[in-house]
């Protein structure tokens, strides 16, 4: 899934589960669910095939808490702040900025883009990794995530 240049993120229906799908032909290439307890919140993702995890997102439900990423071996793979994506040496990875478009972008200090994340309808973004990002695994997974915050706020998860 994250080897793919672009994410067409879709929900059918309000709630707590997201596809991702290739947009050039509407395969489906993984999902993602929520869940929330009474401690923490928690989005894990999957690819379609064989449905291997591809990472997962956890944050406590206490004052300042930070949203972890770690990947399918339980490898802690960065750490989520407001607009900032580190890293696990907990240098910054890349900065979020959203345009009062409503498109959202992934890039470094230097101001090179990474990503960017444009609404397609009411229930489907477009995400674009920029050939710069240079494909790293580890920060598409972050920006991802990132993504899946993104929704989890709008919908007030």
């Amino acid at each position: 899934m994250l080897e793919h240049q672009q994410l067409l993120i879709t929900t059918s229906k309000p709630g707590a589960v997201l596809s991702f799908q290739n947009p050039e032909n509407s395969k489906l290439l993984g999902y993602a669910t929520f869940k929330s307890t009474l401690l923490s919140l928690n989005w894990t993702v999957h690819e379609e095939d064989d449905n291997p995890l591809v990472f997962t997102l956890n944050k406590l439900k206490v004052p300042f808490a930070n949203w972890i990423i770690t990947d399918a071996c339980d490898l802690t793979v960065g750490f989520l702040y407001s607009n900032q994506l580190l890293m696990p040496t907990n240098r910054i990875y890349c900065f979020k900025t959203i345009l009062p478009s409503g498109i959202t972008m992934w890039g470094d200090e230097a101001g090179t883009q990474f990503a960017n994340l444009k609404p397609q309808s009411n229930d489907s973004e477009l995400l674009v990794f920029n050939e710069n990002q240079g494909g790293l695994p580890f920060g598409r997974m972050l920006i991802v995530a990132d993504c899946l915050i993104q929704y989890a706020t709008k919908l007030k998860l």
